[in-house]
């Protein structure tokens, strides 16, 4: 659905606590969108939502973000 938009990656915090600590997650699941590398300051998501809102919020930060 957001081929060519975005990448999603998903790390396993066990077997990375480095990024974990690097990157302040406190909550599971989280969602952190990166532009060039920077994370974009309030695209951070922590806990569970459905996939419609999840989708919503996604569609809103490309928005923001300025990704076509």
């Amino acid at each position: 659905e957001y081929k060519g938009r975005l990448k999603v990656v998903k790390i396993d915090h066990d077997q990375n606590p480095q990024l974990i600590q690097e990157y302040k997650v406190f909550g599971l699941p989280s969602f952190i969108l990166f532009k060039n590398g920077q994370e974009v300051p309030g695209s951070r998501m922590e806990g569970a939502i459905t996939k419609d809102k999840l989708k919503d919020y996604i569609d809103n930060l490309l928005v923001s973000v300025k990704v076509t």
